[in-house]
């Protein structure tokens, strides 16, 4: 399975992290690289053009992806994300369309955009 060549995403696209986004939460992501200059690659996001917060949390059906499953998400902007020296790359797999790979960011830069936090949407009809 190859990476498809996508469009760069627009400025405006939300971008969402599952959990309490602390500094240590993205040190910590599976596949997550700290570069030599203290920036991280490969930090998992769900991004796409013109979807809104519900349709990048909710699970999946027809591809029994999952969804965010943390009780809570952090939301930014690519824009944000490239403002502070980022960038957000649409990365979709077989399961999950909208997912992404947040790159060029320090653990510390990438909570205080993803902070505060708020509560998943996928999570609030479950008691």
């Amino acid at each position: 399975m190859g990476i498809m060549a996508m469009a760069r995403l627009p400025d405006d696209a939300l971008v969402v992290y599952g959990g309490r986004n602390m500094p240590e939460n993205f040190v910590k992501g599976s596949g997550v690289v700290i570069r030599s200059d203290g920036s991280m690659d490969g930090v998992s996001v769900n991004c796409a053009p013109d979807a809104t917060l519900d349709e990048l949390t909710m699970p999946i059906a027809a591809t029994d992806h999952p969804g965010i499953r943390n009780g809570q998400i952090g939301v930014t902007s690519v824009g944000k994300i490239r403002a502070a020296g980022g960038d957000v790359v649409a990365e979709p797999s077989e399961t999950n369309a909208k997912h992404a790979t947040l790159i060029g960011l320090t653990p510390e830069k990438a909570s205080e955009l993803f902070r505060p936090t708020l509560a998943n949407p996928a999570k609030r009809t479950k008691k």
